[in-house]
């Protein structure tokens, strides 16, 4: 187990309880430590399941002792509990260390199978960090309340849903690149493992046939693979340009290779279409959030992993298309890169990644209030 280092500065101890909660709370960090540098905060979960990202402790919400030794080192200053149980071990140490503490939609059910004795008595004493909850529901607000939570201090938030922090980009080198690439068809295939390479390349073959002036930007997981590419493309003829060469794609690059993980903010912003690499494989996907705030539609194979929440939800806003097979990549490219379906899907995506993003301005706002931080101290 990992524990933050306490500063001087305000630590804040996030504890989520499901991959997308664990998504969500970390925009929240991210966002409120943008807006106040001198925040600190560690994220954790229950388990190894609930996520794979190496940012992420481990806390079991059984183990009271693991937990108050780790909240004995850490001290923070605000805990933010979210769709996780009150009536669990961990929680109940919030009050034992007096850390004020903000519901998200947490789990109160538990507490209504004690007696209405236990209920007036322990969970009122349990609950008497929280400052302030945010329920899914209107209907969710009654059991705070009668637990004693005042009515002023619950707000329904409705759905945790996460956000993004979109990387960034030169704003003047995306003008001058889509200057040259005005009027042609782009799209940009991210984190591409070795063996996904023919299938790019393949796809990007046959869907040109349709699209003659189609711009591919390769993104290499391992970088690699970038010297077998450069063979596989030349003996199809493709003029290729690369990234740690030329700099930039030019009005005659057909194939251009980024440096592996760098600049992704530029190449999502230039591309109408998106492909998740990994998804057709081994499952080590990107997430496809930040695909959809930076105006792309996501094209995915069926093995996205542990980000299957992002995908699920982009889905049903209608924001990407799913594959079977490794097959059906050429034929998808060739199709969603008419206008109208990518303008169409890229919609749908910014108003999902919007929705969330109000959600977090929200859970932004009261977090800083309560440290008297940021816009909140004004």
């Amino acid at each position: 187990m990992t524990t933050e280092t306490r500063t001087d500065h305000p630590l804040i101890w996030a504890h989520a309880n499901t991959p997308a909660a664990v998504d969500a709370v970390r925009e929240v960090l991210m966002r409120a430590k943008l807006s106040e540098p001198t925040l600190s905060y560690v994220l954790t979960a229950p388990d190894s399941e609930v996520t794979y990202a190496p940012d992420v402790v481990v806390l079991d919400e059984a183990d009271s002792q693991a937990g108050l030794a780790w909240l004995s080192q850490s001290s923070p200053d605000l805990c933010l509990w979210a769709e996780a149980s009150v009536a669990s071990a961990l929680f109940g140490l919030n009050h034992r260390r007096s850390i004020p503490t903000l519901l998200i939609n947490a789990e109160t059910r538990p507490l209504w199978s004690r007696t209405w004795l236990w209920r007036k008595t322990i969970a009122r004493q349990t609950l008497k960090p929280v400052f302030y909850a945010f329920v899914a529901s209107a209907a969710s607000t009654g059991s705070l309340r009668n637990l004693g939570l005042p009515a002023r201090n619950i707000e329904v938030l409705g759905p945790l849903l996460g956000g993004v922090l979109a990387p960034g980009c030169d704003e003047s080198e995306r003008d001058r690149i889509g200057e040259i690439l005005a009027g042609r068809p782009v799209w940009f295939a991210h984190r591409v493992p070795h063996q996904e390479m023919r299938v790019v390349i393949d796809a990007f073959m046959q869907a040109q046939r349709k699209a003659h002036r189609m711009l591919l930007i390769l993104d290499f997981l391992d970088p690699a693979g970038t010297e077998d590419c450069l063979a596989l493309c030349a003996e199809l003829g493709l003029t290729v340009h690369a990234r740690a060469e030329e700099g930039e794609p030019d009005s005659r690059t057909q194939v251009f290779l980024a440096e592996s993980g760098e600049d992704t903010g530029l190449w999502y912003r230039l591309a109408a279409l998106a492909y998740m690499g990994g998804s057709l494989t081994s499952g080590d996907v990107p997430n496809p959030m930040v695909a959809a705030a930076l105006g792309s539609a996501v094209v995915h194979g069926p093995a996205i992993g542990q980000n299957q929440h992002a995908y699920d939800r982009l889905r049903e806003a209608g924001a990407t298309q799913p594959l079977e097979t490794a097959q059906d990549l050429s034929r998808r490219v060739a199709a969603l890169m008419e206008p109208d379906q990518c303008a169409e899907m890229a919609a749908a995506g910014w108003e999902a990644v919007s929705e969330g993003a109000e959600v977090t301005d929200r859970l932004v706002e009261i977090t800083l209030q309560k440290l008297g931080l940021g816009e909140a101290q004004q």
